[in-house]
């Protein structure tokens, strides 16, 4: 496990979990704070003292359920193959936490866990959904190959040996040609993302021009692009994406120098920190993000 994983999950770990009892009146302060948010006047004294009451309180509830959401992405951590890393994974589950906590009604009288978990699976999945295959394929379609790649495994170590599809098949009561449809559907082809051959930075997709994209088109999807680094990217990934994609970029041996961080870690933060706003421009995300202190922790 890389550093940088480890140093989170011990950042995280040093928030406690919540009781029952704390999670209705948490829930309640939370509801309340949404309610003021949405409303279309000044506040009074006591309202804004309400709201920053909870806003507090959504930072806890965050907090506390962090590693509810390491908990979900360790079970998406075992595909064969990954375009994103096991941190990536939480910090995509880290944004379904954040709604799941916004929508919570604790009058209802189920327990949080129950709720989050929904959401964060949601979140993990659809970043899943966009980036690990190439083609675009259903949640419902991800999530029976994920339970097929499980089951697969399992059997393995049952038998002693590969599994056949009709012994995968009876397991998971489909038939072997709906299951031999179903796995045509993970085929890989070549990405866009794809690095260009003897390049470090330079990826398929940057080759490709769009003669339609005009000036004002571009101006928009930056300042669109801007919003997006500034609330979703951790503070160490917008340093170096600041620093790189400025019009004479910083040499990696530069910032190596200055964030004492190696090439290669550097070089994985601009490669993810570049996919997730490409994912966060073409789906945009309906929940607010996460606080600053959350996102530092991240790294």
């Amino acid at each position: 496990m890389a550093d940088y994983v480890k140093d989170y999950l011990n950042s995280i770990a040093k928030y406690p979990l919540l009781t029952p009892q704390q999670e209705i009146q948490l829930g309640r302060r939370v509801q309340r704070w949404r309610e003021l948010k949405q409303l279309d006047r000044a506040l009074t004294t006591d309202e804004r003292r309400e709201l920053r009451s909870g806003d507090r309180a959504r930072q806890r509830f965050i907090q506390s359920n962090l590693q509810l959401v390491v908990h979900v992405a360790r079970k998406y951590d075992k595909r064969s193959h990954k375009t994103l890393e096991f941190i990536d994974l939480i910090q995509e589950g880290n944004i379904g936490l954040s709604r799941a906590v916004d929508l919570f009604d604790p009058s209802r009288g189920y327990k949080f866990s129950t709720y989050a978990y929904w959401w964060i699976r949601q979140a993990i999945t659809r970043a899943l959904v966009t980036y690990d295959p190439v083609i675009k394929l259903p949640v419902s379609v991800h999530e029976m190959l994920f339970k097929v790649g499980r089951v697969a495994q399992q059997l393995g170590h049952e038998l002693g040996r590969t599994p056949s599809m009709t012994e995968i098949a009876d397991q998971i009561s489909v038939g072997v040609e709906d299951l031999s449809m179903l796995l045509k559907q993970s085929y890989r082809v070549t990405s866009l993302d794809a690095h260009i051959a003897d390049t470090e930075n330079n990826v398929i997709v940057d080759m490709i021009a769009d003669p339609a994209f005009t000036k004002e088109e571009t101006r928009q999807e930056i300042q669109e692009m801007m919003e997006y680094f500034n609330k979703y990217l951790d503070d160490i990934t917008q340093q170096v994406l600041r620093a790189r994609l400025i019009s004479k970029p910083i040499t990696w041996a530069e910032l190596e120098r200055d964030l004492n961080i190696s090439k290669s870690k550097l070089q994985d933060l601009e490669r993810r920190g570049i996919k997730r706003l490409r994912m966060l421009m073409s789906n945009p995300l309906t929940g607010t993000p996460l606080g600053t202190d959350d996102r530092k922790t991240q790294r």
